[in-house]
């Protein structure tokens, strides 16, 4: 049953590679390839990018519009209360979320995460470390609740905050051996990862069909090479540290 809400956090606004969603593979941005793999979910009804209202993000309302998905401007900094007062504008009790440069998001997991949270009702739900192509689930009320207690507003990199707060449950998923993989990184962060992705799609893209976590394995298993386009020690170390300052 497609219920639920999935809120893309997004801006153009990254020194490190440069109006990277943007970045085109096969002929479209990659945000609009992350869009239409969201839409793939059987779980989820609405998409809403949640953006900023800096002018240089006005280009993520128009695509928005001329993907049939909603959009929502809110503070540049405060990731937080961009993610609150989308929820709120919009009803929502709960929301999958992931930031925009995860374009390789698996569908599968998103329904895993969604049925998981029914089931459990925890406050966020988190898939663990090293799992790839992945999303969270966060309860609104909760994040009020953070939002409410937080003194920060650089909010960017934001489980901390909900990890700092007192009677907040957190649940972390296992993932089964084909949705985790130590070596490999599909976040978009560096030229080199826009390079990965790229040949990723080259060899499985499909007209009208989207690969899974599954496939990009299989890939890898074929061709270990791939992998190396961002797997050197530097990009490695970078993305690792950078996890474990986010959690």
């Amino acid at each position: 049953m497609r219920d639920a809400t999935f809120i893309i956090t997004a801006r153009l606004k990254s020194t490190r590679l440069p109006k990277k969603i943007l970045l085109e593979v096969k002929g479209k941005p990659l945000i609009v390839h992350m869009i239409n793999r969201i839409k793939y979910s059987k779980k989820i009804k609405n998409i809403i990018i949640a953006t900023s209202t800096n002018t240089q993000d006005d280009i993520l309302e128009d695509i928005a519009r001329k993907e049939k998905i909603l959009c929502f401007r809110g503070s540049e900094e405060d990731v937080l209360t961009r993610l609150l007062e989308a929820s709120q504008k919009y009803n929502l009790s709960y929301f999958a979320n992931i930031t925009a440069d995860i374009p390789m998001i698996d569908p599968t997991l998103i329904d895993h995460g969604i049925n998981v949270y029914k089931r459990i009702n925890p406050d966020l739900f988190l898939y663990e470390k090293y799992s790839f192509g992945i999303c969270v689930v966060v309860k609104v009320s909760s994040l009020k609740k953070v939002c409410d207690l937080k003194k920060d507003k650089n909010t960017e990199s934001w489980v901390k905050f909900f990890k700092a707060t007192r009677n907040i449950n957190i649940h972390i998923e296992k993932v089964s051996k084909e949705n985790k993989n130590q070596n490999l990184k599909t976040s978009l962060d560096y030229y080199e990862d826009y390079l990965l992705i790229k040949k990723i799609f080259d060899e499985l893209n499909k007209e009208n069909e989207i690969f899974l976590n599954k496939d990009i394995n299989n890939l890898l298993i074929k061709k270990p090479d791939i992998k190396n386009i961002n797997s050197n020690d530097t990009f490695l170390n970078r993305w690792k540290m950078h996890i474990e300052r986010s959690k």
